[in-house]
């Protein structure tokens, strides 16, 4: 039991080290030493050892991480029992990514590749975040270096995931310090990488973003539209919206940004909202359209309506896996009568004069939709968001943090809008330019740099090279038996 105990402490150091860094402690640096007792320790460690330690120190690390879901199913269920079984799933099923990196980490170091460990770390984000029918790329390593943009411009280059993997190197420094080992010889390179790609960053957000800007405002409903009782909602949204509308006519903003959810839901198109639509403002929100199937859709007026349907959704929360094949997970989660249907296509819309790429709740954690949207001509993102599920969790917050990473990797402004909050607009940089206090009704004007650089075509080199790396290190140790065999 003692000697469990002694093996199990650095996957336990590390997760709590880790933990610290996101919300609600927010110690963001400790991300550059949190790994380190942690990967020590598998410096001696077999390739079933490593997956072990990685899935202990994964299912540790995402008990904190994924205790929002227990939140929610909770508040939605009213039983504590039924909620524990998503949470207690989700994070024994994350466990097996950290086992699949420890065991790769331990190959690195048994085969003297250190250097590939940051690439092997980036590689299980990517997948993580990517795989079909559980892509979730929530508590990604380098995500609480939102609060600190400085840092992490270079993920405009090679997205969260490069900047992840940066953060891997100075964990490896660490440990090479703390194991007494490294000369300047065998560390002069990670110095050298980590020197780099720090000074490049400072460089980068030392560059004020140029170009004209545009005048938006954002409207913050300060309406529960999850919990709340839905007529006091729609009675006060149409008392509040055509306000905004005026005022932001009135401070001559060129759009008006209002969040998610607060369409209805009879599925029509142009849709009928609860609220006068207002007029001499071009505005964008959210709301549901179609009847089986259903669609969460950005709606866009300037005279005239668009739309474009959100690809990624939440699990649970708009679609039940196994529905018809296990009508009792339905039944016992209280679900909706049936699920929304993911949209075919990523698009941009035209809204007044701008391009705007209109990003969806969820749809923030995902560096490849706004990219996308960015590479097909957005000059600004906007976010809509009814965070008003997980309200009293963390996960709100790093919904607010994958907004500023999706601005620096796009080098688009964002404006967010969400219902209780939180409601923002980011610069290309990263900075912040306003922000509106959580749980009322109120509006913000900003002006947006908009973009003047398109975005970098070789952003998904890095992440797809960490990819391969999964694959291609397992079979390293074979080839150098083979070599040897041949000598």
């Amino acid at each position: 039991m003692v000697r469990r105990l002694v093996k199990a402490w650095p996957c336990l150091a590390s997760a709590l080290l880790l933990s610290a860094a996101f919300p609600p402690f927010n110690l963001g640096l400790i991300v550059f030493v949190a790994l380190a007792p942690w990967l020590l320790s598998l410096r001696a460690s077999s390739g079933k050892e490593g997956f072990r330690s990685g899935y202990l120190f994964g299912f540790l690390l995402m008990l904190g991480q994924f205790f929002w879901m227990f939140s929610f199913v909770n508040k939605w269920t009213g039983s504590p029992g039924v909620a524990l079984i998503p949470f207690l799933l989700g994070v024994g099923f994350l466990g097996l990514y950290f086992g699949l990196v420890g065991w790769q980490i331990a190959l690195c170091w048994r085969s003297k590749l250190p250097w590939a460990i940051p690439l092997v770390w980036a590689g299980m984000e990517v997948l993580r975040s990517y795989i079909p029918a559980f892509a979730f790329p929530y508590g990604l390593l380098a995500t609480p270096l939102a609060n600190f943009p400085f840092l992490i411009q270079t993920a405009f280059f090679g997205s969260i995931f490069f900047v992840g993997a940066w953060v891997v190197v100075a964990n490896i420094l660490a440990v090479q310090f703390l194991a007494k080992e490294g000369n300047w010889r065998t560390l002069r390179g990670y110095v050298g990488v980590f020197a780099i790609c720090l000074v490049g960053s400072w460089m980068r957000y030392e560059t004020p973003p140029s170009g004209e800007k545009a005048v938006v405002t954002i409207g913050q409903t300060g309406v529960d539209l999850a919990f709340g009782d839905q007529n006091e909602a729609a009675a006060r949204l149409a008392e509040i919206v055509p306000q905004f509308g005026a005022l932001a006519k009135l401070q001559g903003s060129e759009l008006l940004v209002l969040p998610e959810g607060i369409a209805g839901s009879d599925g029509s198109f142009p849709p009928h909202p609860v609220f006068q639509v207002p007029e001499g403002v071009p505005l964008i929100f959210g709301g549901q359209r179609g009847d089986e199937p259903r669609y969460q859709t950005a709606f866009a007026y300037d005279g005239r309506w668009s739309y474009a349907d959100k690809t990624r959704l939440v699990i649970f929360g708009e679609y039940v896996p196994l529905r018809t094949e296990l009508p009792i997970i339905a039944s016992t989660f209280n679900m909706p009568g049936s699920d929304l249907s993911p949209g075919n296509q990523i698009k941009t819309l035209k809204v007044g004069r701008y391009t705007i790429g209109p990003v969806l709740c969820f749809e923030t954690l995902f560096p490849d939709i706004a990219h996308r949207m960015a590479t097909d001509g957005a000059q600004l993102l906007t976010v809509m968001s009814v965070d008003d599920w997980y309200m009293g969790s963390t996960a709100p917050d790093q919904l607010k943090m994958a907004t500023i990473w999706r601005a620096v990797e796009t080098g688009r402004s964002v404006a967010r809008a969400a219902s209780l909050g939180y409601s923002l607009a980011v610069d290309p940089n990263g900075r912040v330019l306003g922000e509106l206090p959580t749980g009322v009704s109120k509006t913000m004007r900003v002006e947006l740099p908009l973009a003047n650089e398109p975005p970098f075509g070789g952003f998904w080199i890095f992440p797809c090279v960490a990819l391969a790396s999964l694959l291609v290190l397992p079979a390293y140790p074979l080839v150098q038996r083979l070599r040897r065999k041949d000598q």
